[in-house]
């Protein structure tokens, strides 16, 4: 009999407890992704509770990104798109940058791709309890595992499209995926406007272009510090930025993968992509058009300025993988006419620039080229962890971090690598690589009188 007392009181007090704990429930609503140096990351979560919160308290509560628990910094109210708004219907949680491995959503198979299953969980920490509608909460329910379908990130800012056109040594056409970023002021503004275009590296090809964008922090460029190097004929700060992606890798070619052996299967069709995308907007300057890449895409950036002779304003190859021994002497000739800022580390082994970026730029150097220029730095250090060391190939980190401030003299003789902007020569008078590309116009063909002769 005592023994049934026993158990009916705790059940009783079980059924206390339960009846007094109660849960909030939140729905998922959409995360944001940042994009660093060698990573992106999960930084913002946006969820709808049920009830709207009485007290915003950070500290009461633990957000988990794929099996990692994360620092809450900041909770406030917004919109379903994470935008602050005074009194909204839903949360964002800020959350405190993780160095932690599996934070990361974009996965690298070979080629890049986001996470099919990225779970996201917000809850209550032990102990801690909640008010919302005048209500006490002592839990909430709120988890997904597929966070990643309908992400923010600095990758929407630019407006997405494809282009087909004939592929480049083979029958039958490709189709390229691109983002083009196109800021307002510079569009109502009725002048011409400078036109960067970035090229991406193996990992970031496919048909997702926030991929490319975001996978090499290539949203850098669209950032002020960078945007403020450049200046439109109507004198506003700022240019537009083209970025585009193939399929597979830049350096395929009709008999397989190559490094200036035989031209890229996209050389045709990324040309003619370029071509419409200006005269689809008569307000990029035509006399100002940059191009540039990493890797593959430097490969691509000197096939382009090889195949296409006099139509881009400047060049700037990151690690390009354009082999030396596949140019020939005639094309160091046409080459050496070109404006070209070459930017590598020394100690890459995945792009040796023994083996491709050097002995280019010296043979530029013995035909005579004014305006071909080379940043070599020691090592890549990063800055989102300061003094973090990179992979020597990760050289686009210190062009998208504003950080190519020289260049080396112009020589023939061995390079003096430096971690202080690449160089101790400032190319035209030009402290930076975006200022100098800035400066970097064709000359306008005026047209002959019609009767002259």
């Amino acid at each position: 009999m005592n023994k049934t007392k026993t158990i009916l009181a705790a059940l009783a007090m079980a059924v206390a407890a339960t009846a007094g704990a109660q849960t909030l429930k939140m729905t998922n609503q959409v995360v944001r992704i940042t994009a660093y140096e060698a990573s992106t990351s999960v930084n913002l979560v946006v969820v709808k509770p049920e009830l709207k919160l009485d007290v915003l308290d950070p500290s009461v509560f633990t957000v988990e990104t794929n099996g990692v628990e994360r620092n809450v910094k900041i909770v406030y109210t917004c919109d379903d798109r994470g935008e602050w708004t005074d009194n909204g219907d839903y949360l964002a949680f800020g959350l405190e940058v993780s160095k932690a491995r599996g934070v990361s959503p974009l996965v690298s198979r070979g080629m890049g791709t986001w996470s099919t299953a990225y779970p996201v969980k917000v809850a209550l920490k032990p102990g801690k309890t909640i008010k919302a509608g005048g209500q006490k909460f002592t839990a909430v329910d709120c988890a997904t595992d597929h966070a990643l379908r309908n992400f923010l990130s600095e990758s929407d800012f630019f407006r997405r499209g494809t282009f087909t056109g004939p592929s480049t040594g083979r029958p039958g056409d490709e189709t390229l995926t691109y983002g083009a970023y196109e800021p307002e002021a510079l569009r109502i503004d009725g002048k011409r406007n400078p036109l960067i275009i970035w090229l991406h590296g193996m990992g970031e090809g496919g048909t997702d272009v926030s991929i490319e964008l975001m996978g090499n922090e290539v949203v850098a460029l669209i950032r002020n510090d960078i945007q403020s190097h450049f200046t439109t004929e109507g004198g506003e700060k700022g240019a537009y930025v083209l970025a585009v992606q193939c399929p597979t890798m830049w350096m395929g070619t009709a008999k397989g993968f190559g490094s200036g052996s035989y031209p890229s299967l996209y050389s045709d069709v990324l040309k003619s992509c370029i071509d419409n995308y200006v005269a689809q907007n008569p307000d990029v300057d035509p006399y100002r058009i940059y191009i540039g890449g990493c890797s593959n895409g430097g490969f691509m950036t000197m096939n382009m300025v090889l195949r296409n002779p006099g139509f881009f304003a400047a060049a700037y190859p990151t690690c390009e993988a354009y082999a030396d021994v596949n140019i020939s002497d005639v094309q160091i000739q046409q080459l050496a006419k070109e404006n070209i800022w070459f930017v590598q580390s020394f100690d890459d082994t995945t792009v040796r620039p023994t083996e491709y970026c050097i002995p280019t730029y010296k043979r530029l150097i013995e035909a005579g080229a004014k305006n071909v220029w080379v940043s070599m730095f020691e090592n890549v250090v990063g800055t989102d962890t300061p003094g973090q060391r990179l992979m020597g190939h990760f050289s686009w980190v210190y062009v998208f971090n504003d950080q190519v401030t020289g260049a080396q003299e112009q020589s023939t003789a061995d390079m003096k690598p430096s971690n202080n902007g690449g160089g101790s020569v400032a190319p035209q008078g030009y402290n930076n690589l975006f200022e100098w590309m800035n400066a970097q116009k064709l000359v306008d063909v005026v047209p002959a009188p019609r009767n002259a002769r």
